[in-house]
């Protein structure tokens, strides 16, 4: 029934008129239904009746009401894929009010569902979600794979870890039940799970090593998406989960498709074509690199296709975080730097502080000219940020500095802040290698007293 319904409005009206006769489950559907059209294009409201008027404000809140108070007050009454439909319809309405600003004029749906699902601040409403989390609990040993995969989601969706009384957490329970039947996994299962875990900061080494040790043992990762592989191996990297298997497995597989515009599994008769698009590029780039894992055929594949698609990088973390993981892997391929350096000047405008640090870094240490995106703009948007970068970022602007003014010859950061970065880049603790402590211990045998640690005009030792 909901799926013939196009628009928030439809779906609360027909809900509400047949709350009386719906099932559990259909109840719980209205949620999913409601999340997928917030994301799409609102058509024109379509009455079933010629004498229906649009609804009020306070027709909608009435109807919403009551189709709230409807499933979760019959939550006992639910069962599991009931309870995980609620939960995950509701987490994502949830994510989606969050990620779009409150708007003057906005449809009513939109305002009542913030009243009942978020707080002022826009924090989730956790006596609802915690509630629902009371009862998962109570049945978490009924769940399936996807029920608990779903749970995870919905939970690090809205960010939000519900503790219990006896110091545990949700995420606890789910990863101890998931344990007992993880070969039952399938591909987004497990993608949606480590993804979870990792946003919601939850580092489990030994549920970790388990999902990745299942990854490891398929045949091949024809039934994983893009996205899929990217979820994956960056959760390992942000969560700092070392499993080279796993990597090599995704590495190989990557390195083995024809192309990373178009794949697909012909061999399992599938003809759907999945497209690597430019996030899954850089996250699995990224990843590779804060794992300090070295694969060079997946780097040099990767290369190849981001210069190819180079026109769809409209994003400028995108664009830094995949330079700055070719640099940071020591891989300094001057074609593909060269090839962003226009594209990275026209993102300009959209760079954070960490963007304009890595960006900047990453052509230094690559050494690759790029005037069109090292000029004036540059230096007043760095300027313009000054406030807001971390040490690191400072750090990496210094770098940038010396390379700017001493091997380019071009105007660099302005005193006040090229002092700060300065300053910064001296202040960090020298952690002198064992081939210097070496040669120290060797002239101090010798009746010397050689100075450890002189810092030069360029702030280094």
């Amino acid at each position: 029934m909901m799926k013939d319904l196009h628009s928030v409005e439809e779906v609360i009206m027909t809900a509400d008129e047949y709350l009386d006769v719906m099932s559990r489950r259909d109840v719980s559907a209205v949620w999913a239904r409601i999340a997928l059209l917030m994301t799409k294009h609102q058509p024109r409201q379509r009455s079933n009746s010629s004498n229906r008027e649009k609804l009020s404000r306070e027709d909608i809140r009435h109807m919403l009401h009551a189709i709230f108070n409807n499933n979760t007050n019959g939550m006992e009454d639910c069962g599991v894929r009931e309870l995980t439909e609620t939960t995950l319809g509701m987490a994502k309405i949830v994510n989606i009010l969050r990620m779009q600003d409150k708007k003057r004029g906005e449809d009513s749906s939109r305002v009542i569902l913030r009243q009942l699902l978020l707080n002022r601040d826009m924090t989730p409403n956790k006596e609802l979600f915690r509630s629902f989390a009371g009862k998962s609990m109570d049945k978490l040993d009924q769940f399936d794979a996807r029920c608990l995969s779903n749970l995870a989601y919905a939970y690090a969706l809205i960010a939000y870890v519900p503790q219990f009384d006896d110091g545990s957490d949700l995420f606890y329970h789910i990863a101890t039940q998931a344990a007992d039947f993880k070969a039952k996994f399938n591909a987004q299962d497990i993608s949606n799970m480590m993804w979870a875990y990792a946003t919601v900061n939850k580092s489990n080494p030994a549920f970790f090593a388990a999902m990745g040790d299942q990854v490891v043992s398929f045949k091949h990762l024809n039934e994983f998406k893009p996205q899929e592989l990217s979820n994956i191996v960056w959760a390992y990297a942000t969560d700092g989960i070392n499993h080279p298997e796993l990597l090599e497995k995704v590495a190989n597989h990557i390195v083995g498709l024809d192309k990373l515009d178009r794949i697909g599994a012909q061999e399992l008769s599938n003809t759907v074509l999945h497209k690597f698009d430019p996030q899954e590029l850089k996250d699995i780039m990224w990843a590779y690199a804060t794992a300090q894992v070295s694969h060079p055929k997946l780097f040099q594949k990767v290369a190849k296709a981001a210069m190819q698609r180079e026109a769809e990088f409209n994003n400028s973390q995108h664009v830094a975080n995949l330079l700055w993981a070719y640099t940071t892997m020591g891989i300094t391929d001057k074609q593909l730097f060269s090839s962003f350096a226009l594209t990275a000047a026209k993102l300009i405008d959209s760079y954070n502080n960490q963007d304009l640090a890595n960006i900047a870094w990453a052509y230094a240490v690559a050494d690759v000219d790029a005037p069109t995106l090292f000029n004036d703009d540059f230096i007043d948007k760095c300027v313009e940020k000054e406030g807001g970068f971390e040490n690191q970022g400072l750090f990496q602007l210094h770098q940038w500095h010396l390379w700017q003014t001493k091997e380019k010859s071009r105007a660099g950061l302005p005193k006040e802040l090229q002092d700060n970065c300065y300053n910064v880049f001296i202040s960090e603790d020298p952690r002198p290698s064992k081939l210097q402590d070496d040669v120290i211990a060797q002239l101090s045998s010798i009746g010397l007293e050689p100075k450890e640690e002189v810092i030069m005009d360029s702030g280094y030792r």
